[in-house]
């Protein structure tokens, strides 16, 4: 097999994302700052209040249970550990029924991608993006990321083109009914009394959080 990796066979690809709506608490996961998902949520939040968290020491500032959303834009397929509990820890900063969105580049084991991709976050502002992954033993392909996902998340719309996938999906209630409760308090008492009540505090502020993930 062949690979060529000359900068002069870089793709140029477009994605349309001004009809994108973001409101509420926004957790905005990213390796780089594109200015993207900033933009687009001033768009309708004028009076937003912006926090950023660097680093995983900071992770801890990031609160559970409080956001009705999460964005990934191109930032999955740079996350080296494990995508699992990746996955798994942003399904529980989202609130019940909250929604994840992903952008990233469809790339399975011994696959290159190359390209500039513009953006159009609105009829003034075009964000230009460059991603190269020449990584051939590194697999970011929908089907792998969706199997993650499944575990965690509903998948409500999915669309690919030009090797670029979108998946908008909801987090999964996973809480105990009450008849579970009862019949695991028979099976574990100590165990079952810590899932019986849990009070989480949500924030109803607008804020994007910026998480990076190394």
């Amino acid at each position: 097999m062949k690979l060529d990796f000359n900068s002069s066979n870089k793709k140029n690809l477009f994605i349309n994302m001004q009809q994108e709506v973001f409101t509420g608490n926004v957790l905005d996961i990213g390796i780089d700052n594109y200015g993207i998902i900033y933009n687009l949520y001033k768009k309708y939040n004028d009076e937003a209040s912006i926090e950023y968290i660097h680093g995983k020491e900071e992770k801890d500032f990031i609160e559970k249970n409080s956001y009705d959303s999460c964005i990934m834009l191109f930032s999955l397929s740079q996350i080296w550990f494990n995508k699992n509990s990746f996955i798994k820890d942003v399904s529980e900063y989202l609130k019940e029924n909250g929604t994840l969105y992903i952008w990233d580049i469809d790339k399975g084991y011994s696959k290159i991608f190359n390209a500039k991709i513009k953006v159009l976050v609105s009829d003034k502002i075009i964000k230009e993006i460059n991603i190269s992954d020449f990584n051939i033993f590194k697999d970011n392909s929908k089907e792998t990321v969706i199997k993650v996902l499944e575990k965690y998340f509903k998948i409500i719309d999915l669309k690919t083109s030009d090797n670029i996938y979108y998946i908008r999906c909801q987090k999964k209630n996973n809480k105990k009914t009450s008849i579970d409760i009862e019949k695991g308090s028979k099976e574990n008492e100590d165990s079952s009394y810590r899932n019986k009540f849990k009070v989480y505090s949500h924030k109803f502020s607008n804020k994007i959080f910026k998480g990076i993930y190394k």
